[in-house]
C-alpha cells in the first residue's frame, strides 16, 4: 500500500512475488506485468476490504454449502496455513494441495485445478442425489 501511494508504479510486484514466489512478477510477459500495474488500485481496494472483514472460526462454521479449499504445494507458508485453517473450520470442506503449484495455480496448473473442481462438483451432485433419494 505504502509503495503504491509513494508513486511506485510497479509496487504490485511485491505482492505478486510474496504470493507467487520470488521472481514471479518478472517472469510474466510484459503485457501481463503492465496489466497488473494498471489494475493495482482495484487490487488494493480488494485487499483493504478484506483486512476490515473479521473471518472467525464461528463464522466459518456457518458455511453450509459444498466447499473446496485448494492451495499450492509451494505457496507461501502463511497462505498454506490460512487455507488449512479454512478447511478445518468450514464443515465438511474438501481440501487439497496442488502439487508443484503456488498462488497463481489457475494459470500454471489449470488442468489440475479444473480436475479437482470437477471431482468436487461430481461428488456434490452425487451426494445431493443420494440425499434427495433418502428423503423421498
Amino acid at each position: 500500500f505504502r509503495s503504491f501511494q509513494a508513486g511506485e508504479t510497479a509496487a504490485i510486484e511485491q505482492m505478486i512475488d510474496f504470493y507467487g514466489g520470488a521472481g514471479t512478477f518478472s517472469s510474466w510477459p510484459l503485457r501481463v506485468r503492465d496489466y497488473a500495474c494498471q489494475t493495482t488500485p482495484v487490487n488494493l481496494l480488494d485487499w483493504a476490504s478484506a483486512y476490515d472483514f473479521e473471518l472467525t472460526p464461528a463464522l466459518l462454521a456457518t458455511v453450509d454449502i459444498p466447499t473446496l479449499v485448494l492451495w499450492g504445494e509451494v505457496s507461501h507458508p502463511g497462505v498454506k496455513r490460512a487455507n488449512e485453517l479454512l478447511g478445518q473450520c468450514i464443515p465438511n470442506a474438501g481440501v487439497a494441495t496442488i502439487a508443484g503449484a503456488a498462488h497463481f495455480m489457475i494459470s500454471t496448473h489449470a488442468k489440475e485445478v479444473a480436475g479437482m473442481i470437477a471431482q468436487h462438483v461430481a461428488r456434490t451432485e452425487h451426494n445431493g442425489r443420494l440425499a434427495t433419494e433418502l428423503c423421498q
